[in-house]
């Protein structure tokens, strides 16, 4: 068994309960509890067969898109949104299976039909899956999904013809709704806004750029070896989850963060080798995970740096959280299986 992934995994969840432990004290044996979970999450995907996932792949994408109806029907979360089914003490997300899901529904598509193959389906599911995590509202998340597809579908060498013409489809339809669901979700262009203040230097505690500031300051701070584990954080909204970079570097440094960024630079360069060396819908599934785990990433650090608009997009392997934990650690076991059968046998080639 391939020792990269899961080597890359603890050291990622290790920098994370640095970070939870500075952001919230409180939080760290439930953190702990979790990262647990995740490992024995990532244990399973190293078990589970690809060519299974991918032969149930629309099964499992479809099974995730009537949990992502059930939520908004029985679902719960601050503030009235509607995102996460509560079990007493564990709280699920769908839409963080929906990454996984729709990774493996478009690989197995693409596997079956070939990339020629109109793809009115697929694009059909995709933005049904965005539009359901649209209204929940999480728009981070949905933005990030309709990306994530995007992505695989020009991977896969669907011709720009038929993605160009689904896109201008797809814009028609939403561009009415698009004004009654900014006034109806007002925090998305309160955001916005609130990016836009802080590019101005002008950012108040009740704007989410506030948070940038706080974060920056943190970073600050921290200095070339950080404050140490025990240090106290200055007040940061979302420390532990959001702004959770901002928090393991304040406790480890500037040298800590760019081992952080370094590891995930990492598990970029791995991924990409490894659809490289993969064949069919393997190789799109090991760019997929690869991709959502890097690029979220990106995401993340760059809402903390000031690069990007804050957008509630978690920190893979790292940030506090259940579902985020349990579905990235899965993917990662993923891809720890696929190196694996790579290794075994050379190339890996897929059968239906």
């Amino acid at each position: 068994m391939d020792p990269f992934y899961p080597l890359i995994g603890l050291l990622l969840m290790a920098f994370g309960l640095l970070g939870v432990g500075v952001a919230e004290p409180t939080l760290l044996g439930g953190h702990l509890l979790r990262v647990g979970l995740a490992l024995l999450a990532m244990a399973l995907g190293a078990l589970l067969p690809p060519r299974l996932l991918l032969r149930h792949a629309l099964g499992l994408h479809l099974f995730t898109l009537l949990l992502l109806l059930l939520v908004l029907a029985f679902g719960d979360g601050p503030g009235g949104v509607r995102r996460w089914f509560y079990l007493g003490p564990v709280a699920f997300q769908p839409s963080e299976l929906a990454k996984l899901s729709l990774v493996f529904y478009l690989a197995s598509f693409v596997g079956r039909k070939g990339h020629d193959n109109p793809i009115l389906g697929p694009a059909l599911l995709v933005g049904g899956t965005v539009g359901l995590v649209l209204v929940e509202p999480d728009f981070a998340t949905a933005l990030f999904l309709f990306t994530l597809g995007a992505l695989l579908f020009i991977l896969a060498g669907v011709p720009w013809r038929r993605l160009i013409a689904i896109a201008l489809a797809g814009l028609l339809v939403i561009s009415p709704f698009s004004g009654v669901y900014l006034k109806r979700f007002a925090y998305v262009s309160e955001r916005f806004s609130g990016f836009l203040s802080y590019l101005k230097g002008e950012a108040s505690p009740k704007e989410a750029a506030y948070q940038v500031l706080q974060a920056q300051k943190a970073i600050l701070m921290a200095g070339p070896l950080g404050q140490g584990p025990g240090a106290t954080l200055l007040h940061l909204p979302q420390a532990h989850n959001d702004m959770v970079f901002a928090s393991l570097v304040y406790a480890t440094g500037w040298l800590g963060g760019l081992v952080v960024l370094f590891l995930y630079f990492l598990l970029f360069l791995k991924g990409f080798h490894l659809s490289l060396r993969l064949q069919g819908p393997e190789s799109l599934v090991a760019m997929g995970l690869t991709l959502y785990l890097t690029l979220q990433a990106a995401i993340n650090i760059g809402v903390t740096l000031g690069f990007l608009p804050v957008t509630g997009v978690p920190l893979p392997l790292i940030s506090y959280g259940g579902s985020s934990l349990l579905v990235s650690g899965l993917a990662l076991g993923i891809l720890t299986r696929l190196s694996w059968e790579a290794s075994r046998k050379g190339v890996v080639r897929w059968s239906s």
